[in-house]
């Protein structure tokens, strides 16, 4: 009762924005607008509704700008993950918004595409608040000015039908996206392929694919005035210098990296080869100095993102080189054939464990657990994970949130606790562990690359829009 009169709560603990120390204090939501209407350091003239204890941090809602939902006019991909199994692993791992890829068995690159997307989203009214990129191809065009959508171009292959090949391909369609949000795979296709021979996918998708892609496109997105945004970044070195000297030469550049480039890297593939059923991913994972780049780029401020690329592809599908035994073992699954390789031959298993499977790995359902297992282990202040889990991914939406969402008004937008912005938080209690178990993930496909692994802190609650999710 206390709530439908005030029309407010009061959550009360440790506030953790990007900009400042983490303090004690309170925030008040107005539970009619889902806006926050005032952030206090002084104690409330009445009861507060939750108050978390100092072992707990309350994060402005975290967001998630790369997964892939996987869901389209098709249905054809729905058994791996559909919007709202993707939400559920959102709000499960901690994030209020997420922003969905467009290389859907059915492509999104159109309008009525993206009308079919955004009228789904509507339908199933899932609190987590999905977005969807646009792709880019050589036949396509924008779909409006620069500043009303955001787009995706996959320079290389990946997974899904879109992409392009070749730079003076490239320089045509950036042409025509002048001054237009892009996202950018990178990963340039005539070395790939030139390195298909390789023993195991980071040869086969080595370094220089990555790096000689860049350089290709550094140019054209000066040329074009691209706002660009890197994809789940996988190397240091080299690449870090291409990228500053672009930056300071005006060129406006923000990079990604996903969990699975700051915890894995080739070393540890090189020692366990099983790593590759759950870690294969496009681009691969390469060398621990790459990793450690990586790690302290997130930590400097020369990334922007912590993104998982959360990818649902099923453990079938994971273990698809194992397919080529289906003579052998009549009747049985991919998983079931290697599980009876590896008690019979365990040279051959790994050896296999070394082809090619199908790239990607489902991230939703942790993303907050590797926030905190950042702090843990590399010393990221609460500081820096509000500014790569929330403040620049609300940044990144903000945008967009009005023409997406045209009935919802998310006030300022995610990515700061303060008045005026929307009332969503993740509440992490950073001294608490979660032993990661198949059996709590919410994603359809079912299982998770750290399943097993006992990570520091847990998601202590989520609220939407004021309203207590989890």
């Amino acid at each position: 009762m206390c709530m439908e009169k005030n029309r407010q709560i009061i959550i009360s603990g440790l506030i953790s924005n990007h900009n400042q120390k983490p303090f004690l204090g309170s925030i008040y939501i107005n539970t009619k607008t889902g806006l926050i209407e005032r952030v206090s350091k002084t104690n409330p003239n009445r009861k507060v509704d939750y108050s978390f204890p100092k072992s707990c941090l309350i994060f402005p809602g975290m967001g998630d700008v790369h997964i892939h939902a996987r869901e389209d006019q098709t249905g054809r991909q729905k058994y791996k993950e559909e919007y709202k199994t993707t939400g559920d692993a959102a709000l499960n791992g901690g994030c209020v918004h997420i922003s969905a890829m467009p290389n859907t068995p059915k492509p999104l690159t159109t309008k009525s595409d993206l009308a079919w997307h955004r009228k789904r989203v509507e339908k199933i009214a899932h609190p987590v608040s999905i977005l969807n990129y646009i792709g880019i191809d050589s036949k396509t065009k924008p779909l409006g000015k620069p500043g009303e959508h955001f787009y995706k171009l996959y320079f290389g292959k990946s997974v899904g039908d879109l992409s392009v090949i070749y730079a003076g391909e490239l320089d045509k369609i950036l042409e025509r996206y002048k001054g237009h949000n892009i996202s950018f795979h990178v990963e340039y296709e005539p070395i790939v392929q030139a390195s298909s021979g390789g023993d195991t996918h980071s040869d086969r998708r080595p370094r220089e694919c990555v790096n000689e892609g860049l350089r290709l496109l550094l140019p054209l997105i000066c040329k074009y005035k691209i706002k660009a945004k890197l994809c789940h970044w996988s190397l240091g070195g080299d690449s870090f210098n291409l990228i500053a000297q672009a930056r300071k030469e005006g060129a406006h550049i923000e990079l990604e990296v996903s969990p699975l480039h700051l915890l894995f890297d080739r070393s540890m593939t090189d020692k366990n080869p099983e790593l590759w059923t759950k870690i294969q991913m496009n681009p691969a994972v390469q060398t621990p100095r790459d990793r450690k780049d990586l790690i302290e780029g997130l930590r400097n401020g020369f990334i922007q993102y912590l993104a998982t690329d959360h990818a649902s592809h099923t453990e079938e599908e994971k273990f698809s080189a194992f397919a080529q035994f289906k003579d052998e073992f009549p009747g049985k699954s991919n998983v079931e054939i290697a599980e009876i390789i590896k008690s019979q031959n365990k040279k051959l298993y790994l050896q296999t464990c070394k082809q090619n499977g199908m790239s990607g790995a489902p991230w939703l359902d942790t993303y907050a657990l590797v926030a905190v297992h950042l702090m843990k282990k590399h010393k990221f202040t609460p500081q820096d994970i509000a500014r790569v889990t929330a403040y620049n991914p609300g940044r990144f939406v903000n945008p967009y949130l009005k023409r997406q969402f045209p009935k919802q008004n998310f006030g300022k937008g995610f990515g700061l606790i303060e008045k005026g912005y929307i009332g969503s938080l993740t509440v992490l209690n950073t001294r608490e562990k979660t032993l990661v178990k198949r059996e709590d993930l919410k994603t359809k496909a079912g299982w998770s690359p750290l399943e097993d692994w006992v990570m520091p802190g847990k998601v202590a609650a989520v609220f939407i829009s004021g309203v207590r999710i989890k």
